[in-house]
């Protein structure tokens, strides 16, 4: 029965993921091809593909030349290009495709990206289900399989979904030490924790405090705290190799990414108990649905007075992992993918106290929310995406030559010998542009400002592109959502500044 129902739940899994997961992408046309942009509208992906193209599997070069989020999910996505280009699934070889925008093979280098977040997203749900209580990690498979969150992430060329993976692995075995507690079991134990942090650093805190609490329950025996030692910088190394080869250019990338965020705007800098807030309510609406994130405290409170080796192990997990969100700063909807995945775990705990007729019932309930945010953003994923629609009306409308004041240039990609980039609009700046292109993917009090100052120097709506918004009820609404929840559906205006 449990099998079967492995094989339900993996399918649901692709069900709502395969739908959507060639979204974002720009047309392939000369105008996008001269803008030398081959970003999709979920920012980033470029930048980890760009590194993947420089290195090659033929060559035995495993660089991926881009070291500020962990290498292992990158070295992945290599091996899956490569590999796909060598089986024929390319026209023309891969980095032509993505580099040229070649019309069908541009997009299947993204799908074929994607699908490496889409194989760790099974493997999660795999993993769930090796914990052997009734109910627990069925629910929390089936939990991750409908998240919105994590079926968002997992439709990304992100590192995110293959770090949480790894760090339910790193849980797993940290449980199984309390059974088998032979030095070898907690190598493989650091081992897991060397991976999970080499597919993304901000899981160094979650994975270490599972370490930690699972060499508590035993003590501390000096032949085990080695043995995990020694198994994290294997699995460290082994996921992330150049850091060896490497390391000054590890150092300076790390350095350089950590004094970013520390000389942030004041205006940007979010007090350290609002940023946990933020998190808090945005995986209740974008990552678990009310229901669900409701039953994971009435699970975190049952766990309290268990107290059982496994039960502190999932909550050293969660506070571990709370602590990194601090220094990261911004309130993202892909920070809280592993906080989902522990939480779904404890939901699940708490229905398992419950008798079974209450367990269906509030399992159906716990799971329709998060379902129907998913299927609202296939919604989106399929439909027209919104910057390829303001893009077309761009060309038709604005004459070439003319400088457009814009927040991304991603989106849409213009290019800029054709459409200069426009002086700012926010106040106090007098060289007032023609164009002005806004969003809400920019931050509410930037767009409430730059509304305001459009308002009073004269511009007028020309045109405005967004997507048909469905089943908002099942995320309380879009007010307030992270910036990277919209990018499936940002909006777009664009204002012309009226004449004399």
């Amino acid at each position: 029965m449990k099998r079967q129902a492995l094989f339900a739940v993996l399918a649901a899994t692709l069900f709502v993921r395969l739908p959507g997961i060639g979204w974002g992408l720009p047309p392939t046309t000369p105008q996008v091809r001269a803008s030398d942009l081959r970003s999709s509208y979920a920012f980033d992906e470029d930048d980890i593909l760009t590194g993947v193209a420089k290195a090659s599997v033929a060559r035995l070069d495993f660089d991926p030349n881009e070291y500020h989020w962990g290498t292992l999910h990158i070295e992945l996505v290599l091996l899956a290009l490569d590999g796909a280009e060598a089986v024929g699934l390319f026209g023309v070889p891969w980095r032509s495709a993505y580099y040229n925008l070649v019309d069908g093979d541009f997009v299947r280098v993204y799908v074929i990206g994607r699908l490496v977040a889409v194989a760790a997203a099974l493997l999660t749900v795999g993993l769930l289900f090796q914990f052997c209580e009734e109910w627990a990690g069925i629910f929390a498979a089936m939990l991750v399989a409908v998240s919105p969150s994590h079926m968002l992430q997992s439709n990304q060329v992100r590192v995110d979904i293959t770090m949480t993976a790894l760090l339910i692995l790193t849980l797993l075995a940290a449980v199984k030490t309390q059974v088998d507690g032979r030095p070898r079991r907690f190598l493989l134990l650091g081992v897991a924790v060397g991976l999970a942090i080499a597919g993304k650093y901000s899981a160094v805190t979650a994975a270490a405090a599972i370490a930690l609490t699972a060499l508590l329950f035993k003590r501390f025996p000096w032949r085990s705290v080695l043995a995990v030692a020694v198994g994290a910088t294997l699995g460290f190394i082994v996921g992330n190799p150049y850091v060896v080869v490497k390391p000054l250019a590890f150092y300076e990338t790390i350095s350089r990414h950590v004094t970013n965020h520390a000389h942030l705007p004041p205006e940007f800098i979010i007090a350290p108990a609002k940023l946990l807030e933020m998190h808090i309510v945005n995986l209740a609406r974008f990552s678990m649905g009310l229901p669900a994130f409701l039953l994971g405290g009435v699970g975190l409170l049952g766990m309290l007075r268990r107290r059982s080796p496994r039960d502190w192990m999932i909550l050293a997990g969660i506070l571990g992992y709370l602590a990194i969100l601090l220094p990261l700063r911004w309130p993202l909807v892909r920070y809280d993918v592993p906080l989902t995945v522990l939480l779904a775990l404890c939901a699940g705990i708490g229905l398992e106290r419950l008798p079974k007729p209450w367990r269906y019932f509030l399992t159906g309930a716990a799971l329709g929310m998060p379902f129907a945010a998913c299927i609202a953003q296939l919604h989106y994923m399929r439909a027209p995406h919104p910057a390829n629609v303001i893009l077309e009306r761009i060309l038709n409308i604005v004459p070439p030559g003319t400088a457009i004041a814009r927040s991304f240039r991603e989106a849409p990609p213009l290019d800029p010998k054709v459409y200069p980039l426009g002086p700012d609009v926010s106040p106090g700046h007098t060289d007032a542009p023609t164009w002005v292109l806004t969003t809400d993917l920019s931050d509410e009090r930037y767009q409430a400002t730059t509304l305001s100052v459009l308002q009073h120097a004269g511009y007028e709506e020309v045109v405005r592109a967004q997507s048909e918004r469905i089943l908002a009820w099942a995320t309380l609404g879009e007010r307030s959502a992270p910036h990277d929840w919209k990018y499936t559906h940002p909006s777009f205006t664009l204002y012309r500044k009226k004449s004399p």
